[in-house]
């Protein structure tokens, strides 16, 4: 070990910044090749210290919680590791097949998973599996033993299907901050059918949209909630289609902070959130006399009157925002001055956004605008 060590140390100190690229890049192939390597060995010395009941001589109650403490694993994969290693003996073909370069460290993953999961299948078919997957990338090697697991251990699947029934499930819990986090496993067909609506709302991003990935699958799960809930025949809910019902005064559209500004259930929304929400709503006016009874009920509109939304999609065609092209579809009706800055509700006061870049907008405009004011 001390020589392993010396050799690493070594490659620790070299200069890397002066390689030349083609050296860097196998250099690259070569430490996977070697990860690869060390992971074998260890695999075979966890093996052989569990079968020496190493972990009892040691004071430890099971291989798992030794090397959570003396190698400091997490749970997690301590455990991994105890079931992989405990194939070591019996897929012999899969960890020579790995040692010799034939299959990359994920690949033998996946044949170990299935020496755990159908052993008696897996040991009939090694070999044959092995010179399947050996040319073969990860995605397509994970597929072939999808495959052949079906083929071998269809009972085995439905157990899978069920047991995906029953871990399914969804969490959404509102955080001290306001943000909602969500959380929870989806089944594979529901899966699907969420990454193909999500993707459906992810066209290629602008040249200047500095989103990551998961910003984007963010904002794309807001605009398919968006558009559902405004365009799809929806059930109804008391009377009316699912909504977000926001309850404020005058000041808190003019940007004062001080008064009210919430949804309906008591989430609390910021000045910038209710002003971003109303600029494209529909607007119900209620009066309220000074002891809190409701003296008028208005009729609700909309802010941006149907005709007028016609107007500007048939000017602008897509989303304003410098280098953006989303769809109408995608895109509110954005008052260049917010109406409840007496901002006037017609086509030379409103411009198309998309769900982004009105956000966008108007955390920029009340950022120049300062933090709010106070009544």
């Amino acid at each position: 070990m001390s020589a392993l060590r010396s050799a690493l140390e070594e490659w620790v100190n070299e200069d890397v910044e002066h390689l030349h690229l083609d050296q860097l890049a196998d250099d690259l192939v070569e430490l996977e090749h070697v990860s690869g390597l060390l992971e074998v060995e260890r695999l075979r010395r966890v093996c052989t210290f569990e079968d020496r009941a190493g972990p009892r001589q040691f004071g430890y109650p099971s291989l798992t919680a030794f090397l959570k403490h003396r190698c400091r694993m997490a749970s997690g994969r301590a455990h991994r590791l105890v079931v992989r290693s405990r194939v070591f003996l019996t897929a012999r073909t899969t960890f020579r097949a790995w040692t010799a370069g034939r299959l990359s460290t994920d690949q033998a993953a996946i044949l170990l998973d299935q020496a755990t999961t159908v052993p008696e299948q897996f040991a009939e078919g090694e070999e044959r599996l092995v010179d399947i997957v050996e040319d073969l990338g990860v995605t397509d090697t994970r597929r072939a033993l999808d495959y052949w697991r079906q083929s071998v251990d269809g009972p085995g699947t439905i157990r899978d299907q069920l047991e995906q029934q029953a871990m399914r499930g969804i969490s959404a819990s509102q955080s001290l901050g306001g943000m909602i986090r969500v959380d929870g496993w989806i089944t594979t067909t529901a899966g699907l059918a969420f990454l193909a609506a999500i993707d459906a709302f992810m066209p290629p991003p602008s040249p200047d949209d500095t989103r990551t990935p998961r910003q984007r699958r963010h904002d794309a799960l807001e605009d398919l909630a968006r558009y559902f809930l405004e365009h799809g025949d929806t059930p109804t809910v008391g009377g009316e289609k699912p909504h977000i019902n926001v309850v404020c005064d005058l000041p808190a559209l003019q940007g004062i902070a001080g008064g009210l500004h919430e949804t309906e259930d008591g989430h609390i929304l910021t000045v910038q959130e209710l002003r971003t929400l109303a600029c494209d709503c529909s607007l119900s006016r209620i009066v309220l006399g000074p002891e809190g009874e409701i003296i008028d009920v208005g009729r609700r509109t909309r802010v941006i009157p149907t005709a007028m939304r016609r107007a500007v999609i048939a000017r602008d065609r897509h989303c304003t925002w410098p280098g953006c092209d989303r769809n109408p579809r995608w895109c509110d009706v954005h008052h260049l001055r917010h109406w409840g800055d007496g901002g006037g509700t017609d086509p030379s006061n409103g411009t198309l956004r998309c769900r982004f870049h009105h956000v966008l907008t108007h955390l920029l405009e009340d950022q120049d605008r300062g933090p709010p004011t106070h009544t």
